[in-house]
């Protein structure tokens, strides 16, 4: 008899103390599910989402010429488009997820930090080819060919990206180009496939 008392005051006293610390272990153990939610959760996330860097930016720049140079400091009285200018990107792309997905070809901006001006050269994405008429050669139709707006990456891919881009001179960019050389920097801007904003800037800056 004696030991079936104490055999449920042993039953009872387990339970009491079961019953205080059960709101503990279930928060253990939500806890404990929430971490690992998370974890297959960003695993699987790596698994479809892309995940795409790009790096070793390299410019080639007609701003660093040597008759770019003497231009700025002699310009013309008045500019109307005539002065043409010519960039070459060069650049690293990886995606580092097993997702493939894709970037803009990015844009070259034009920056000054002292007044915050900018000016933005979109990237040549079609070529266009004039071919005569074979019994007229003063006539002639033109040919386009389209390179494509966006740079397209398989998951684990990495490509070399040459991209060129051209503009004219006007009279804004030239008077800020003369006029605060030291605050003129060069960035690029792109945007992925979800949506998400990038913004670059290119310290390897060179000769055309």
């Amino acid at each position: 008899m004696a030991t079936d008392i104490n055999f449920l005051l042993i039953l009872k006293r387990t339970a009491e103390l079961f019953n205080q610390y059960a709101t503990l272990i279930l928060v253990i153990i939500t806890a404990i599910y929430a971490y690992f939610t998370y974890k297959m959760a960003r695993l699987m996330r790596k698994q479809v989402v892309a995940d795409i860097r790009v790096s070793n930016l390299i410019l080639g720049s007609s701003f660093e010429e040597s008759w770019f140079k003497v231009y700025v400091k002699d310009p013309p009285k008045y500019i109307y488009g005539g002065t043409h200018c010519e960039f070459k990107l060069l650049f690293d792309v990886r995606n580092r997820s097993s997702g493939s997905g894709c970037i803009d070809k990015p844009t070259l901006v034009f920056k000054f930090r002292n007044d915050g001006f900018q000016y933005s050269v979109p990237p040549i994405t079609k070529s266009i080819r004039w071919i005569p008429y074979p019994n007229n050669p003063s006539a002639s139709e033109s040919e386009t060919t389209d390179y494509g707006g966006t740079i397209y990456l398989r998951g684990g891919e990495s490509q070399k990206i040459e991209l060129e881009y051209e503009t004219q001179l006007n009279e804004e960019l030239l008077k800020h180009i003369k006029e605060t050389p030291n605050s003129f920097e060069y960035w690029i801007k792109f945007t992925d496939n979800l949506g998400k904003n990038y913004s670059l800037k290119i310290i390897d800056v060179r000769s055309k």
